[in-house]
Parts: structure tokens; sequence; C-alpha cells
């Protein structure tokens, strides 16, 4: 998948069925998150022959061949049916669309008892921009899959706190998803039993792991699931939309963007309350967030900036979890109770993300 700095060159360039449910607390969730667990629905558990719809609520695809390709992927190895939006292919410069047309789409799959989840085909820039126009409302009354990441946070974002709705943090439908990454899709769509721990990749040689996991602040938490892109969780504060970190497991990751400007996100959180307010944190991976040659970029590394910005605040922080912008990645539910033990490098999924 491209990243949004990508989307954004290219757009330069171009001129660019379901039940509802209200989740009892479970015996043992925290009390932090117990009032969070009363207002939350649940999408149904995926089945082999469900219809997935696939939307274009971000960027448009360039390469529109790869719609009809993504289609054909998914329904061979999830053995679903997959049906279109009826704008996926439309263009309103780098979005795919107006605004108009991509809510139509995804209010479109929400609304067709048909239709039992909603996939994205894309990430890149222009999710922000459909947040005050979703009928959250009719998302809560109709709980659907919803799944994506990168620029798709926005929508998590907004659809977990206006719609109280457990979304899901994976693959977009045209992006890669080699067969771990698959496995862990189809454990967190398919079945309505705990995700459980959140392992990396098996390793080829343990002795120099490809997936490092790493003890930024050693700590027990335990809380729903929040955050994603750490830009779209940057650039929705101070909006209605901005995350509710309280008593959660926040997780972060992020691509393409320079230790200086993690540096600015983070401490824009810290400054906020954001991460004081949290249980614990988990940050992924930042791919291609190496330092430019300007001279003040160069001297603070990626773990710099984690064990200065998130070291200190007294909670639980690991680092090293695949999900997000790699090619390997984990699906991660917002919404459910996991438990974190940073010491341990564990995070474990208690809570069930959907209903049979």
């Amino acid at each position: 998948m491209k990243s949004r700095r990508e989307f954004l060159a290219l757009a330069g360039l171009a001129g660019g069925r379901a039940i509802a449910s209200r989740a009892a607390p479970k015996a043992g969730v925290s009390a932090a998150s117990a009032a969070a667990a009363r207002a939350t629905v649940k999408p149904r558990t995926l089945k082999p022959g469900d219809t997935v719809g696939l939307i274009t609520p971000s960027s448009y695809v360039f390469d529109t061949w790869r719609i009809d390709l993504a289609a054909k992927r998914l329904e061979a190895t999830l053995g679903v049916k997959c049906r279109l939006g009826k704008c996926v292919r439309a263009r309103h410069g780098y979005m795919a669309g107006t605004e108009k047309e991509r809510l139509e789409d995804l209010h479109a799959m929400f609304s067709d008892p048909a239709v039992a989840g909603v996939f994205c085909l894309e990430g890149g820039y222009g999710t922000e921009r459909l947040l005050a126009g979703i009928d959250y409302d009719l998302l809560r009354r109709n709980p659907k899959v919803l799944l994506g990441y990168s620029d798709i946070t926005g929508l998590h974002l907004a659809v977990t706190k206006k719609a109280g709705l457990v979304t899901f943090h994976g693959p977009v439908a045209t992006g890669s998803m080699p067969p771990w990454s698959l496995a862990s899709l189809k454990k967190a769509l398919f079945s309505s039993e705990p995700i459980g721990e959140l392992a990396n990749p098996p390793e080829d040689d343990q002795n120099w792991p490809a997936f490092p996991l790493r003890t930024v602040s050693p700590g027990k938490a335990r809380g729903p699931i929040a955050g994603g892109n750490l830009t779209l969780v940057s650039t929705t504060m101070g909006t209605p939309y901005e995350i509710d970190a309280k008593g959660k497991i926040l997780f972060l990751e992020d691509t393409g963007e320079a230790p200086y400007r993690v540096d600015r996100m983070l401490t824009q959180l810290k400054l906020a309350g954001k991460l004081d307010e949290a249980a614990g944190i988990v940050w992924g991976t930042c791919t291609d967030c190496t330092p430019a040659k300007s001279s003040f970029e160069i001297n603070l590394s990626l773990s710099d900036l984690l064990d200065e910005i998130l070291g200190p605040i007294g909670k639980p922080v690991l680092a090293g979890l695949v999900f997000g912008h790699t090619k390997e990645k984990a699906t991660i539910p917002i919404g459910v109770e996991a438990e974190l033990d940073a010491g341990a490098r564990t995070v474990v999924i208690v809570e069930p993300a959907t209903i049979a």
C-alpha cells in the first residue's frame, strides 16, 4: 500500500447483514472500561458465503484494475462474496470521489441487510472530510465489520466515539495479505472467540529477529483498545472525533514520518493529556521513519523518542508489535478489552470482538 505522502505526490502529478447487540460487561473487565463496554455494539461474526461491501472512503485508486483484483482475491481467500460500492471508481482529485459520493457508498453498505462487512479498498487521504457527514445512528443500528488502516483510522476514531461500534484495524483490500496476515484477519473476523495473544510473525532466526519486541517501560495494564495511525490521531485532536484515551490501551503506528515529526505528534498527545490518561501504550512500527539529512533531524532516533517521551509517563509501554504499515500486519479490534504486560512483552485480547 502506498503511504499518504506517496498518494499526495501522485495527486500532484495528476493535477487526483447485521445483528445489533449491546455487549454486557464481562467478568473481570476493568472498572475503567465497564461503562464503555455497556455502550459498545459489536458486529456479527463473518462466515464463508457472506457478502462484503468494498468502498473507497479515502484516496482514489489510480490503478483501477486493482479494485476487481482485490475483490477476486478476497473471494478466493476468505470465501466471501464481494459487492463493489457504486462510487468506488469515482474521482475527485486525489480522493475517491466527492464527500457525497464516498458517504453514499458508506451509508449504502451499512443500510443493506445483505452486506455483512465493509472493507476499505485503500487508505491515503480523505476520511477526515467525511466525519461530520456520517450517519452514526445508522451505523449503530446496523453494526457490521468495518476494516482498514492508515487513513481509515479517521473512521475508526469517529465510529468508535460516535457510534460505539467495534471496528477493525487491519489490511485494506488492495494491499498485500501474506499467509500470517490472512490468518490473523480470519481469526479476528471469522470467530466469536477472543483473539488471544497478539504475537508477531514467526522468526526465521531467533538470534537475529526481524520483528523484535522491546519493553520501553515495564508494567501491566488492562483496558479497551484505542488508536491506530498516529498522524490521524494527531490531526483529529481538538475535534469532536478526537481519541478518548482514558483507561485505554493506546495502539499507535505510522509511516514515512521523520523522527522530529513523530516527536511533534507524540508531544502533542502528551501536552493534551492523552498519554497520561491511557492505561498503557503499544507502539507498533514506523516504516520509513529514518532521519533525513537535515542536521536537526539526525540527532534523535525513533527509539530515542520513545524512551524520552513515552518512557517517563509511568505507564507500561511496549514497542515493535507488527500492525499497520508493514507487509505483515495483525488485525486489531478497536474497542475491546486487552491486557498488556510490557515487561513480559505480551498483549492479549481477552474480549470477543464479534457476536455469533
